[in-house]
């Protein structure tokens, strides 16, 4: 209740959302058409070593950063993208939004937004409802499942095309959708 509360005093302009997630080579779709009567078959490989992590943040408006990592997300990746990718686009007012992952809470993070005149709110515990950027990766890993990616290079052009695919719409749907527009305490 206090998160919500909090989230009613701040206009939805001023809330960049950040998160990180996963792709890797062979993603599929979980369903396939065939002839009536015949089996659906696909091919795809039972563990891929090609993998990257997406680490991004989005913006009411659909504005936002997605930068691809080889390997596992670590607290020093994470400064990185925050220093280079997030503090150049915040605003004197803007709130930072995301999980209460480890390495969000890595020493200096918070001093690089607070110093651009950002302050960060971090979600309740268990609570990826809350947050529209995981209804972004949705829709960007549907694209990599339907490009069926084989390659590292395959796999980075259609999380390219995924990205490219989310519209200001669907983030001003997103956060409707989340309860940041519209709602009472």
């Amino acid at each position: 209740m206090a998160f919500r509360q909090r989230l009613s005093e701040i206009a939805p302009e001023r809330i960049k959302v950040v998160d990180e997630s996963r792709v890797e080579v062979g993603m599929r779709l979980p369903y396939g058409y065939s002839v009536r009567g015949a089996r659906c078959h696909e091919r795809a490989p039972l563990r891929s070593p090609i993998r990257r992590s997406l680490i991004g943040w989005m913006g009411f408006d659909g504005s936002g950063v997605v930068a691809t990592h080889a390997g596992t997300v670590r607290g020093w990746t994470f400064r990185g993208f925050v220093r280079r990718h997030l503090v150049p686009y915040l605003r004197q007012g803007d709130v930072v939004i995301w999980d209460n992952a480890t390495i969000h809470g890595v020493e200096g993070i918070k001093d690089l937004i607070e110093a651009a005149g950002a302050e960060v709110l971090p979600l309740p515990r268990y609570s990826p409802d809350l947050s529209p950027i995981e209804l972004a990766w949705n829709k960007i890993k549907h694209v990599v499942k339907r490009a069926r990616a084989e390659t590292a290079q395959a796999l980075e052009a259609s999380v390219e095309q995924g990205v490219a695919a989310v519209r200001p719409s669907d983030a001003v749907g997103w956060f409707k959708h989340c309860g940041y527009l519209g709602q009472s305490p």
